[in-house]
């Protein structure tokens, strides 16, 4: 796919079959991932996650946080839209340990767009293999203290899950869609 035709085609998907997808073409997603512009300061760790039962887990914590009757964001369940993959990037945060406080939130400023990056080139490859993908942050901020799910989800020790995306395949027509200009104004300075 041509990557014009990929740039309009990427739409993240909330519904999918059970169709699961191939060893190689979730390989090929980690790869894409691997491509990031990573920066080397940074330690990242990726879990592809399959198990229905860890997803399930995962699934139970993030009600207790966005389906309580008090939530402040009330979310229904499926957080993860039943997608057959779910791959969770872990990473190190940094702290004073490492650098002194103003380094450390340089650092964290860095890892955090590092972050960004590894999720959009996933997100890419998956249009470009003909997958459906979404972005989650429900499930991950469901995991902040919950050893439980993190050690169901294989987050190492010292990491934190920092973003998600699930992978899959839909019955949806995927729409290609138009540029809007009106998203994010646009200055030039010349």
């Amino acid at each position: 796919m041509e990557f014009e035709k990929v740039l309009v085609s990427r739409v993240s998907t909330r519904k999918y079959n059970d169709k699961m997808p191939s060893d190689e073409d979730i390989q090929k997603i980690l790869d894409a991932a691997l491509l990031a512009p990573i920066v080397h300061l940074h330690k990242f760790h990726l879990s592809v996650v399959t198990s229905k039962e860890a997803m399930n887990l995962a699934e139970d914590a993030a009600a207790e946080i966005f389906g309580a009757p008090d939530a402040l964001i009330k979310m229904p369940r499926p957080y993860l839209y039943n997608a057959p993959v779910w791959i969770i990037l872990s990473g190190k945060i940094h702290d004073e340990t490492e650098a002194p406080k103003a380094q450390a939130e340089l650092m964290n400023v860095n890892l955090f767009w590092d972050v960004g990056t590894i999720i959009e080139n996933m997100e890419l490859q998956a249009t470009a293999l003909g997958l459906a993908h979404c972005g989650i942050n429900t499930t991950v901020v469901a995991m902040r203290g919950r050893p439980d799910v993190r050690k169901a989800l294989d987050i190492p020790d010292g990491f934190d899950a920092l973003a998600s995306v699930i992978i899959g395949y839909t019955d949806l027509k995927i729409m290609e869609r138009k540029v809007k200009p009106e998203l994010i104004p646009v200055s030039y300075v010349k």
